[in-house]
């Protein structure tokens, strides 16, 4: 009687055992599908990373050139001095911030030249509504109004505005 318990309890193992090693996997086909899915958003998302770095890059440029703007408008009435900030238009163009001599009558120190081009590829200067594209700044506080577009390799863009006071103001389009 022990031989029989013994013996089904051995058959029922090896069936168990066998059941284990008929167990199939993924086919190729399978593989191949899941594969061509990742890939495709794969795809998807890069093009879209890339649109986002475009624009985050076009919001930073944006807002320097306004934190420029203001610091250059704080200089010129801490220091009693005129400043100027020469913007030149193109591909990629640039801004030169300059302090004029207590005469008022030449360029004394360039404090710095900026390009857009400095906060990431493809940004562009491409136009100014400024008088003789200069932003002049008044030891009193006032500063030339008018206003810069910035643009970027995917057609967004930002313009910044001044008026009188030196109040700046950056809006955004985009795309």
């Amino acid at each position: 009687m022990n031989c029989g318990v013994l013996m089904r309890i051995s058959v029922n193992k090896i069936g168990a055992a066998m059941k284990v090693k008929s167990a199939k996997g993924f086919s190729l086909i399978e593989l191949l599908t899941v594969i061509a899915i990742i890939a495709i958003v794969v795809s998807m998302a890069s093009f879209t990373w890339q649109h986002y770095v475009n624009n985050a890059n076009l919001r930073t440029a944006a807002r320097e050139l306004a934190t420029d703007i203001a610091q250059t408008k704080q200089k010129s009435v801490g220091e009693m001095v005129h400043y100027h900030m020469t913007i030149s238009t193109g591909t990629p163009g640039n801004y030169t911030i300059e302090k004029w001599n207590a005469a008022d009558t030449a360029i004394d120190t360039t404090i710095a030249t900026r390009s857009p081009t400095d906060f990431g590829a493809g940004l562009s200067i491409s136009s100014t509504t400024y008088p003789s594209n200069i932003i002049n700044f008044q030891p009193r506080g006032t500063i030339s109004v008018g206003g810069v577009v910035l643009q970027n390799s995917i057609g967004s863009n930002a313009t910044i505005t001044s008026n009188i006071t030196g109040r700046t103001y950056v809006t955004f389009a985009m795309q």
